[in-house]
């Protein structure tokens, strides 16, 4: 073979080597564009469903009210929908947290209305929802410490919207009255809890040892505290 022969062979293998290359860093960055783009429409996709399966979930609560049934519970409306679409947790597919919550308007018929930690609209309302749910969790898990003889535990692990969150115990206020983007020195979601005899903070507030008596949970938009002193504070209680 002549030398101008093994330069040409060379020289199409170069290039042959970079086309490759370049075809793999096409691709990469193609693959870097479409993530947030294919992410966007699977929110959007969840949003949807989890509206029209709330939506079917309302007017199922809606049907067995007008039937007579005036004097539901929480609890009951819950396993009305509950059988109705085959089950609850699964109601919204992007796996928020759905809750049936008092609707308190003398206007409206209903009792209840169906919400979702994720997809409600109303912020202020969401950070409620959700924040009375991590509630209810601390609670729980603090009467089974309280079995268990361990009335003080560092840190307890909830569930929100499918997500594994850790509250942890303060020996003082936070300071956190609003979301997180607007505070200082916090991300994400903020939970807090103080327990009555683990410090003198909360001492002699009527609550009963080994219970909470001051709770704070903030998202990036709201907040909504809660103490024996001071009751519902945080800016997701305050009227635009």
């Amino acid at each position: 073979m002549s030398d101008m022969m093994r330069r040409k062979l060379h020289s199409l293998k170069g290039f042959a080597r970079l086309h490759l290359i370049l075809l793999i860093l096409v691709a990469v960055m193609l693959v870097v564009v479409a993530i947030p783009i294919v992410r966007h429409y699977v929110m959007i996709g969840d949003e949807i469903g989890c509206l029209a399966g709330l939506d079917t979930a309302q007017r199922r609560l809606a049907v067995d009210y007008l039937s007579g049934n005036y004097d539901q519970t929480a609890e009951e409306a819950k396993a009305v929908i509950t059988h109705a679409m085959n089950g609850w947790d699964d109601l919204c597919p992007g796996g928020g947290s759905v809750y049936i919550v008092d609707i308190n308007d003398p206007n409206n018929e209903l009792p209840y209305k169906v919400v979702c930690g994720i997809h409600n609209k109303d912020l202020k309302e969401r950070t409620r929802y959700n924040a009375s749910f991590v509630l209810d969790q601390l609670q729980e898990k603090l009467r089974l410490s309280r079995v268990e003889g361990e009335p003080y535990p560092e840190t307890l692990e909830v569930v929100l919207n499918s997500q594994t969150l850790t509250a942890h115990l303060v020996d003082s206020e936070t300071g956190i009255v609003r979301g997180t983007k607007n505070t200082i020195d916090a991300e994400g979601i903020v939970i807090s809890y103080s327990i009555v005899g683990h410090s003198d903070f909360g001492k002699n507030t009527g609550v009963e040892e080994g219970h909470i008596w001051y709770f704070s949970f903030a998202d990036e938009d709201h907040c909504a505290n809660w103490s024996a002193i001071s009751g519902l504070t945080g800016d997701s209680y305050i009227k635009n």
